[in-house]
């Protein structure tokens, strides 16, 4: 079962995206049936990414078939993790390589709880 917390952040992204990722197919993959999946795929301008969000605190949940489909679409293709970090008042929005989910070691971050970076990012990796 998903936190609530983490089932909020997303909400909250994926009607924020809605707003600014115009022209882009954004497909949202939660689904029990299809586990292991991530739970965004973004196409456009000739591309598709894929992006598995999580809530840590500070930790984050483990799912070994996800974090293996996720090592798979990186090398195939492009995948990353969104992570929500917190630890006490300190929060991050952290984008992070599938091999580096155990270590939390992030490709880039911000301070804060922040949408409007993930969106900067996924059109920023369209564009490339």
């Amino acid at each position: 079962m998903i936190p609530r917390i983490e089932s909020d952040l997303k909400s909250a992204f994926f009607k924020e995206q809605k707003k600014k990722l115009l022209g882009f197919v954004v497909i949202r993959h939660e689904d029990i049936r299809t586990g292991g999946t991530p739970d965004l795929s973004v196409t456009g301008l000739g591309r598709t990414t894929w992006y598995e969000f999580k809530h840590c605190t500070p930790q984050c949940s483990k799912h070994q078939l996800q974090e293996l489909i996720c090592e798979r679409l990186a090398a195939a293709g492009f995948c990353r993790y969104v992570v929500y970090w917190e630890k006490g008042l300190f929060k991050r929005t952290m984008i992070v390589h599938p091999r580096n989910i155990t270590s939390l070691i992030p490709e880039v971050s911000v301070v804060g709880f922040n949408h409007q970076f993930v969106i900067d990012y996924i059109r920023q990796v369209h564009t490339l």
